[in-house]
């Protein structure tokens, strides 16, 4: 029986009472139609079942590639890993005052390139227009899961609707490959668009006709990757689009740990549990020890804080919890956000990420009103990256974390204005940008101002603290295709064809 099957049968029961509910106490939120009720509980259900899964079957199966869409060419291949070495020499220079709280493993290439694939209409005119819009998307997945294929909905999407040609690129993954491995291979994929080999079909990119774009955990290495571009002193690309980026690895603001949200992740108290398997056994093995290293040879100035430190081990697979602050893990506490490219940053108003976005537009377009957390104080007025940033920050209501994998109109309106950002930044016109906004968008399309607890989250005043909270127990059940839970899905389906 395939993994797709395994998973889906024993959640029949679950699909049609959720239909039941839908017409008998009505969805979660008014504008919720029945698709999207049953994806968004199904992929709730899926992340609360991750304990029964390995780390690597989790990866085997969040990788599997969608079928290319019609009306959309695939061509993939490998990024050389000289451009690998080259994002080294300057994530070295900027990663030096972190140095001594990141593993090196990062440097140890084991393969020879960066699985990528381009996704574009075929037979397009990009390599004579005189603006070649170009996407460089980077994928969600919690910095551990997913893949270049398996994100082929929102890349042909973009392919499609924006006119322009997509690379997405398979960075690596954690725990395997901690930070800044995902990084490197994100520079290494901007540089390789700036300066490809002879043998590319390309001649080499304008950055201004280049957005960094994505989703999640790609959202924020989104976020991450301006951050090192501007800080090397490379050219900086024309934008930086985020849909839910993940821009703080603390969980430090209040949503997080929201049980009204109407999310399917899960809470900090939840978090993401894995059956044991070598790789868990040998990746904790190794983050204990080198936490211990760091304890103990206290080289190098602490650059965390108290709240980081935890007896039951790591608060994330992808960074030691001494890097969590470090601003190409976690964005949103960056000594500045100014002097970045054009940001367009869009949250669902339902999602547990909302308030990490909301703060982090706020401080990259105001960036010397919004200082980031109190164990930086005084880092911006050292910083010289101090000019505000053009933010346009999305709120959508009603809507869970990157809710643009389902069809709604929110999705609809989303996709909209994100295209109608990435023309207008990559435009050749000398026009000035709208000033910074920040809004809310509701079922109908319409623009709202913010709420007044998106304002609230401003006066937070435990920004990059780690909350103390206790994870829950995970404690299984069994998932056998037993003759009780036949009978159970066949009265359950008979009712579900009744309220049909």
């Amino acid at each position: 029986m395939s993994g797709f099957v395994k998973f889906v049968v024993p959640k029949t029961p679950l699909l049609i009472s959720t239909t039941i509910k839908h017409y008998l106490n009505g969805p979660p939120k008014p504008s919720w139609d029945l698709k999207f009720h049953l994806v968004i509980t199904m992929l709730k259900s899926m992340l609360q079942d991750t304990g029964y899964q390995t780390i690597e079957q989790m990866q085997s199966i969040s990788a599997r590639p969608l079928p290319v869409p019609a009306g959309i060419m695939i061509n993939e291949f490998k990024i050389n890993n000289k451009y690998r070495y080259e994002a080294q020499v300057y994530l070295e220079k900027i990663l030096k005052p972190y140095e001594h709280v990141l593993d090196t493993d990062w440097k140890d290439l084991k393969d020879d390139g960066i699985l990528s694939e381009w996704v574009q209409v075929p037979n397009d005119d990009w390599e004579e227009r005189e603006i070649r819009k170009t996407i460089l998307y980077l994928h969600g997945g919690a910095y551990y899961l997913c893949s270049k294929g398996s994100h082929r909905n929102i890349t042909s999407s973009f392919a499609k609707k924006a006119n322009t040609r997509v690379l997405i690129i398979d960075y690596r993954l954690a725990p395997q490959n901690q930070f800044p491995a995902g990084l490197q291979d994100a520079l290494a994929a901007y540089l390789y668009l700036l300066n490809p080999p002879k043998d590319a079909g390309f001649e080499p990119l304008n950055p201004k006709n280049i957005v960094i774009s994505g989703d999640s955990a790609g959202g924020g290495l989104s976020m991450a990757l301006g951050l090192a571009i501007r800080d090397a002193g490379l050219p900086s690309c024309a934008g930086i689009t985020c849909w839910s980026p993940w821009v703080d690895l603390t969980v430090s603001m209040p949503s997080m740990l929201d049980d009204t949200c109407i999310d399917y992740l899960p809470s900090p108290t939840e978090g993401f549990v894995h059956a044991e398997s070598q790789v868990d056994i040998e990746y904790k093995e190794k983050a204990a020890a080198f936490t211990a290293m760091i304890k103990k040879q206290n080289i190098g100035p602490k650059i965390w804080h108290d709240s980081f430190d935890r007896p039951e081990g790591r608060i994330q697979m992808y960074a030691p919890n001494e890097g969590l602050a470090i601003p190409y893990v976690s964005p949103m506490l960056a000594e500045s956000l100014g002097d970045l490219p054009p940001l367009l940053l869009v949250a669902g108003d339902g999602e547990r990420l909302r308030d990490e976005i909301v703060y982090l537009a706020h401080r990259s377009a105001e960036p010397s009103k919004y200082k980031g957390p109190s164990y930086n104080a005084g880092k911006f007025e050292k910083s010289p990256f101090q000019t505000p940033t053009n933010t346009t920050l999305e709120i959508y209501e009603e809507m869970p974390h990157v809710f643009q994998m389902v069809e709604h109109v929110s999705t609809t309106k989303s996709y909209e204005r994100t295209v109608e950002f990435i023309n207008r930044v990559t435009t050749a016109l000398d026009e000035p940008l709208p000033p910074s906004s920040f809004n809310c968008v509701n079922g109908k399309g319409e623009f709202k101002p913010l709420k007044e607890y998106h304002n609230e989250i401003l006066k937070w005043e435990n920004v990059g603290i780690v909350p103390s909270v206790k994870r829950k127990e995970f404690t299984p059940t069994s998932r056998r295709l037993t003759p009780e839970f036949l009978v159970y899905t066949v009265l359950l389906f008979a009712v579900f064809v009744y309220f049909l």
